[in-house]
């Protein structure tokens, strides 16, 4: 894969979601690699945070969780931007992300309009 391909890291414990998200980007041609959870993204990019693309990360994971990756991603230096997709019931979680680093959150359910506008604007 070229080094400067940008691809988007989706992390959600819905599969249908996570196929639902590789579809619509698949239509953009847009490279995408998705996970169950925190720990299979971490497992499968071994010790280095990617510095390209963008990662799209369910607010409400079990297991290692979206607040605490993004603390790490920050710690270690990462500037790779994040999106979190946060139900409206989750605004106390969706501002924590903010503050954590996420470049923005979004409304589930996802409007596909909305969701592509800020992966273009993280991407750039």
């Amino acid at each position: 894969m070229p080094r400067e391909q940008k691809i988007v890291f989706i992390i959600d414990p819905d599969e249908g979601i996570r196929e639902s998200l590789e579809a619509l980007l698949g239509t953009l041609a847009i490279s995408t690699l998705s996970y169950p959870d925190v720990e299979a993204f971490l497992d499968s990019i071994s010790d280095q945070f990617p510095d390209r693309g963008c990662l799209i990360v369910d607010a409400t994971l079990p297991g290692l969780g979206s607040l605490a990756l993004l603390k790490r991603l920050r710690k270690e230096g990462s500037k790779l931007p994040v999106l979190v997709l946060a139900s409206t019931s989750n605004r106390d979680i969706a501002a924590l992300a903010l503050q954590a680093g996420a470049a923005a959150v979004i409304d589930k359910p996802l409007a596909n309009g909305q969701l592509l506008e800020r992966l273009q604007q993280v991407m750039k």
